[in-house]
């Protein structure tokens, strides 16, 4: 108990130990936006209990839980991938069921569950129709989404031991959290505390496969390099190919829009109706946004010896250019080769609004990301999943900002017109940065090679 006392103290001082005046406003914002939100819903249930929607109570609460469980485990991946906290070394002479039950703890401690805390205690105070059962049932939905994004984290970090006792007891448990999930989900409202005696049981389930699931696999994925040495190939090629942390993040990127657009998809295919259109948050995954938040928000700092020899080399703006667009056109025909394909096949009624957005995407975003590379560099440290950061959160905001403002058009047609002012001002913005790129340039410097020394 020590330990995890200790350890939640030392995560709640990481907080607010730098920028600090900027995490308090973020703070306050997540409250306002739980605020928000909880009277938002305590509204349509309002509403769904006087029958002026066509939404029943049940499915408002239903809404609410899947609301959560997507925003806890969309976070870890979106707009960048947040590696597993590994606390405490395996060196440590410390247990496994220890240093499982401290990580789980001290995780739990975040902004993020605070704010989600907060929404579901104002709405359990806004609204008569959200009882003491229904926040119970949401506090286990909380915890099942924390598990299941931990379990995903395991999976992509780490070397999995598949024929180890561990796994198989796993896998066991896991089963059985699937069978009462599928008999009795969680999500949907319980209406008697039996029922919450049923989600207990299987959250417990999952909670022990999650356990031995790390047990199995305890050993960190180990980093390989291969070198291309066809001379046939590409720059564009060979900058994809033999980056190796680069390429992975991006194919990372891919694979999770992928997963984004299949359940779209799938929802189609099934029910004849878009995912895409009742979450609209997920259409910012039709477009290019992975690749530049992902790499290309701090292209220099992932090729940092291109910048540099450009830099040496001739240092002039049609050079930096033509490298950034050598090193962005592979991921953006991939990216554009998945996004065209989904649209031909499930949903080609918006295929002139996907095709006009995603070439304006490109318009807007390709600009912004070499400001953010020159104004806002980072180091890129560590390995794939370690924490340092791998771009400007700043700039992968801004990035989602515009990125929405592109949706417009969803609303009216008219508002197409959005599209050439955006263009216009990142463009205006770039070449307003480039101007003053030789007083950048010793910050760049700074960052990608004097931070080694």
């Amino acid at each position: 108990m020590d330990l995890i006392v200790f350890s939640c103290r030392a995560r709640i001082n990481s907080f607010f130990r730098q920028k600090r005046l900027q995490r308090m406003l973020l703070l306050s914002l997540g409250l306002v936006s739980a605020g928000v939100y909880s009277w938002l819903f305590s509204f349509l249930l309002q509403q769904a209990g006087e029958g002026d929607t066509r939404l029943s109570v049940e499915q408002v609460l239903e809404y609410t839980n899947l609301f959560m469980l997507a925003i806890i485990i969309l976070k870890g991946f979106f707009p960048a991938y947040i590696p597993k906290a590994n606390l405490i070394p395996q060196l440590y002479p410390v247990s496994a069921y220890q240093r499982f039950r401290t990580e789980v703890v001290v995780e739990l401690v975040s902004p993020l569950y605070f704010v989600l805390l907060n929404f579901l205690l104002l709405l359990y105070m806004m609204s008569p129709l959200y009882t003491l059962l229904h926040l119970l049932q949401s506090v286990l939905v909380v915890l099942t989404a924390h598990i299941t994004l931990r379990s995903l984290q395991v999976f992509i970090e780490r070397r999995m031991r598949w024929r180890n006792a561990n796994f198989y007891s796993a896998v066991v448990m896991a089963g059985a959290f699937v069978a009462l999930q599928v008999r009795v989900p969680m999500f949907y409202p319980a209406s008697e505390w039996m029922m919450l005696v049923v989600h207990l049981a299987a959250l417990g389930a999952f909670v022990i496969s999650n356990f031995f699931l790390e047990k199995a696999a305890t050993e960190p994925r180990r980093k390989t390099v291969s070198y291309s040495t066809n001379a046939r190939c590409s720059l564009g090629w060979r900058l994809f190919k033999n980056h190796k942390q680069a390429r992975q993040m991006l194919l990372f990127g891919f694979v999770f829009k992928a997963f984004i657009l299949g359940a779209d998809a799938l929802a189609f295919a099934k029910k004849g109706e878009h995912l895409l259109d009742e979450v609209m948050t997920l259409w910012l995954f039709v477009g290019p946004l992975v690749v530049f938040s992902y790499v290309f928000n701090n292209i220099w700092g992932f090729y940092r010896n291109l910048w540099l020899t450009v830099e040496r080399s001739s240092g002039t703006t049609k050079d930096f250019l033509r490298v950034t667009w050598m090193a962005l056109r592979l991921p953006l025909l991939i990216d554009a080769v998945l996004t065209f394909a989904y649209v031909a096949v499930f949903n080609h009624e918006q295929a002139f609004f996907v095709v006009m957005m995603y070439m304006a995407s490109v318009l807007v975003l390709a600009p912004l990301s070499i400001i953010a590379s020159i104004v806002s560099p980072k180091m890129v440290s560590g390995g794939l999943f370690s924490f340092s950061a791998k771009a400007s959160y700043l700039f992968n905001f801004i990035a989602i900002g515009l990125l929405c403002l592109l949706f417009l058009p969803l609303i009216h047609p008219l508002l197409y017109l959005v599209y050439p002012l955006l263009v216009g001002g990142s463009i205006f913005a770039l070449v307003a940065v480039l101007r003053e790129y030789p007083r950048y340039k010793y910050k760049l410097f700074e960052t990608h090679f004097k931070a080694e020394a």
